[in-house]
């Protein structure tokens, strides 16, 4: 005789329930209480509760059910004497994995288990697939996040670290809020992509027949708000960078981004240290964290180092005596430093690449670096000392995350219409992350901008930090995957 499948038998189950008459999707669900309240009560109580069935042992005239509500589980008691025969002989029909609804009264087992001793009993969900036994245990990844939705149905740490993303959200908002922000939100397609050196996802809008893009940054806008007479702005939500996947970059992701008016970045950074401590402390209870195996302290006062100091000193490069492309491409050489990836077509791109494989990786501690280039930093007032610098900080930490990016914002429309420009000249050179010229926001700015100080965080990235996770598909619900064919 031919073994049935499990997938079949369900099915078969399914219509059995239908042919008695019984809705397996009933639209209607009985009063319940969680897990959670039901243990409160007294034993004798009759309490009601809902959940999936997460364990189902048969005992000729008795079965016992473990009933698991948002992580909370409850043994139920079913019983054939209690039940009645019509009523008992339903459970054939339930499997693990099924929605239930129990009502019944509360003891305690021999075993010393509190349990219900079921008096009634509804289905509220028939699954037709069963879990796969080797989902248990799965060790391939990717495997994992094409099936989020069962990864997280029994995967308790992929749904805990989703737990603490959205606890780091809510914090953020309330300590912005606290500060006196008000949160607005601009939009993703944009007809010109800005406020960031990224290169963007394009999209054709056909009912006007034009080209938009997705955002990489809501800096443009938000800083048009600023003009608009909002002195405190910040918005949460996804960006899009048409980038390299790895266990740091992911093409969806989400930032924080606020703008201060009357403000400095010099303030920003005492209000990053604030931030930081206290995000740390909502979702580890401390402001002191492990991040794998390096121990990283997010309290206290963060060191502050300067950009190419910092590359002269892994380097022995010094930037400032190597001011073009074809010079610093030759002391690189000298120096015996090897970059992997496209080859640099402007002086700021291989700058950055310099710093981000030489330099980054090192910095463990949370720590402030300051006085970039002003050719990486296009939305930047010049530094009051050195105009070739920025007025910006980057906080890094945890062996190369760039957390926080933030800068005294420029308010001189001129200026910035000859950075843009000078921007544009980087992108006809082959450079796909430099910034598009935005005449919109140019006029914006020759209505006025008060001074302003602007700020980003990498949500995800800090999510990783605070989660202990290393890669950043886990802290994201639904990451980018390749397509399978």
């Amino acid at each position: 005789m031919e073994n049935k499948s499990e997938k079949k038998i369900r099915a078969e189950k399914l219509a059995g329930l239908k042919k008695l008459g019984i809705n397996p999707y009933p639209a209607a669900i009985p009063p319940f209480v969680s897990v959670e309240e039901a243990r409160t009560k007294k034993e004798g109580a009759t309490v009601s509760i809902v959940g999936r069935i997460t364990g189902l042992r048969e005992h000729g005239k008795s079965a016992f059910l473990d009933v698991t509500f948002d992580d909370d589980k409850l043994q139920s008691y079913f019983k054939l004497d209690e039940l009645g025969e019509e009523k008992f002989n339903l459970l054939k029909f339930f499997d693990v994995g099924d929605y239930i609804w129990v009502e019944g009264e509360l003891f305690t087992t021999h075993a010393g288990e509190t349990t219900i001793k079921v008096k009634d009993f509804q289905m509220l969900s028939k699954t037709l697939l069963p879990i796969p036994d080797e989902w248990q245990g799965l060790s391939d990844i990717e495997t994992r996040y094409r099936s989020r939705a069962l990864d997280f149905k029994i995967n308790p740490e992929a749904k805990k670290t989703i737990r603490a993303r959205s606890l780091l959200i809510k914090t953020l908002r309330e300590f912005l809020d606290r500060h006196g922000f008000t949160e607005i939100q601009t939009p993703i397609l944009q007809p010109i992509p800005g406020g960031a050196a990224a290169k963007p996802f394009i999209t054709h809008y056909n009912i006007i027949d034009a080209d938009f893009y997705l955002r990489v940054s809501p800096e443009l806008y938000l800083k048009r708000l600023i003009v608009g007479g909002f002195d405190r702005v910040y918005e949460i939500g996804p960006c899009f960078r048409n980038e390299g996947l790895s266990h740091m970059h992911n093409p969806e992701f989400t930032m924080c981004e606020f703008y201060w008016a009357y403000q400095t970045h010099h303030k920003l950074m005492e209000v990053t240290q604030q931030m930081m401590a206290e995000l740390a402390k909502k979702i580890c209870g401390s402001t002191k964290i492990t991040y794998q195996r390096q121990k990283i302290d997010f309290g206290g006062q963060y060191p502050v180092k300067k950009f190419a100091e910092l590359i002269k000193e892994k380097t022995g490069i010094d930037i400032n005596q190597h001011r073009t492309l074809s010079d610093l491409e030759k002391a690189v050489k000298e120096a015996n430093v090897t970059l992997e990836g496209e080859k640099a077509t402007v002086w700021s791109q291989l700058v950055d690449e310099l710093f981000k494989k030489t330099v980054r990786p090192t910095i463990i501690e949370p720590t402030f670096i300051i006085e970039y280039p002003l050719e990486l930093t296009p939305l930047a007032k010049k530094n009051q000392e050195n105009d070739q610098l920025a007025e910006r900080f980057q906080l890094i930490a945890a062996g190369g995350f760039e957390l926080v990016n933030a800068y005294t914002e420029l308010n001189d429309p001129v200026d910035q219409e000859e950075r843009f420009r000078a921007q544009a000249k980087m992108k006809e050179a082959g450079w796909d992350e430099s910034q598009l010229l935005d005449e919109n926001f140019i006029e914006a700015l020759k209505f006025g901008m008060p001074p302003t100080a602007g700020w980003g965080l990498g949500v995800d990235r800090l999510a990783m930090i605070l989660t202990d996770n290393y890669s950043i598909k886990e802290v994201i619900p639904f990451p980018t995957l390749k397509p399978l064919k």
